[in-house]
């Protein structure tokens, strides 16, 4: 009798583990662009995820076993994707550049299998209607698709004064939660004591001060601290 709820609880973290493969393999186009197939699919991954979970003979006790050992795992989650950066990329990815100054990066549209009419329909979406005035389009681990126009295409009028100005380009993340992100560090050609230095202009002494920092193109310097 005590080895089923011991089963059911291996169930229940077996499936949860499973499910989480499942929807890195299924990609976050399943998020973002959800369709009566997709729909289809995410039932029958769930019902089949509940079989696994419970086996053959359900009752309402080991199912509802199932749901708070499932939920407690999502909780989990939450908490490692929140304290965790290696966590964070391993289970929601990161943004996966698409167009980068008008050009298609085709091997990124295989990696997150988007397909170019798709691209160009979400591109239209956000008035973009020529590739070529795209500086960078990527989709987040949200699978939502964000795009930069080049400078002269914004909806500002430097385009129509022929004023040349500097793409600030995607902010690089340099802090997060108190930690510096040397890999992101050392591609801006900088090391932590330029961090150290740049804090002390916002006038603060301990990293862990920091919640987020950040560097654009344009080598602004962006920091937010910590609330209590």
């Amino acid at each position: 009798m005590l080895w089923k709820p011991i089963e059911i609880i291996f169930r229940s973290i077996s499936t949860y583990i499973i499910l989480l493969v499942l929807g890195r393999i299924i990609g976050r186009k399943l998020i973002s662009r959800i369709t009566f197939f997709d729909f289809i699919v995410g039932i029958t991954l769930g019902s089949i995820a509940v079989r696994i979970a419970l086996g053959s003979q359900e009752s309402p006790l080991l199912a509802t076993l199932s749901i708070i050992i499932i939920t407690i795992m999502v909780a989990i989650t939450d908490y490692l994707d929140i304290k965790s950066i290696k966590f964070r990329k391993l289970v929601d990815g990161e943004p996966v550049i698409l167009i980068n100054n008008g050009k298609l990066l085709d091997y990124n549209l295989r990696k997150v299998r988007i397909t170019i009419n798709k691209l160009i329909m979400q591109l239209r979406e956000k008035d973009i209607f020529n590739i070529d005035d795209v500086a960078i389009a990527a989709i987040e681990s949200d699978g939502e698709l964000t795009v930069l126009p080049k400078v002269n295409k914004q909806p500002i009028t430097t385009g129509d004064l022929n004023i040349q100005t500097k793409d600030n380009g995607l902010v690089i993340d340099i802090i997060i939660d108190g930690k510096i992100i040397y890999n992101n560090l050392e591609d801006t050609n900088h090391d932590a004591q330029w961090v150290i230095e740049k804090l002390k202009n916002y006038n603060i002494s301990d990293i862990q001060e920091v919640f987020y920092a950040g560097l654009n193109a344009s080598g602004n310097f962006f920091v937010s601290k910590k609330t209590i």
